[in-house]
């Protein structure tokens, strides 16, 4: 009796928090019409021009894609239902989760690119600061919310000889 008693307890309890959150996966392994996206919806205000250099083109087309993404169109939307929206985006290994509110407007979203181009500015200041030393691999991790700044890290991996050390790059 207890048993049967706790299997309806969860059940119920597993009906009710998933009914509160919907997810959408977005695949898109061609992301050459960044200027397509640009037209429809330029930067948001939350990422500035400066922080737009700090982003690798491939993380920022993604970006872009999320930022145009019409919740409304997809399968999972619903009018009625009172619930936020999470969509997978994916571009190879790179991958941003985006959350959407009901009425469909973007409320945040956070990405992990790997090994993506270091900027200009951040490799020369570690090539100064660090000589010798080869970059071995790198990740930038983006954070955006609505009405908000924007937050882009980057760890880069260093590699000398058999030594190895990350470095993180806060943009902020």
């Amino acid at each position: 009796m207890k048993t049967i008693l706790a299997t309806i307890l969860f059940i119920g309890y597993a009906q009710v928090t998933y009914s509160q959150v919907d997810i959408a996966y977005a695949e898109n392994t061609n992301l050459t019409n960044r200027k397509g996206l640009e037209r429809k919806f330029n930067l948001p205000s939350s990422i500035s021009s400066n922080e737009a250099l700090f982003l690798a083109e491939k993380s920022m087309q993604l970006q872009l894609q999320v930022l145009n993404y019409d919740i409304k169109s997809s399968k999972v939307y619903s009018p009625e239902a009172n619930t936020t929206y999470t969509v997978n985006f994916t571009e190879g290994i790179n991958h941003i989760d985006a959350i959407y509110a009901k009425d469909g407007s973007f409320i945040q979203s956070e990405g992990v690119f790997e090994n993506v181009p270091i900027p200009y500015r951040i490799g020369y200041e570690l090539a100064k600061k660090y000589p010798g030393w080869e970059f071995h691999k790198s990740w930038c991790f983006s954070s955006f919310k609505a009405g908000q700044t924007s937050e882009i890290i980057y760890k880069i991996q260093l590699k000398k000889d058999n030594k190895t050390k990350v470095v993180k790059i806060d943009l902020n």
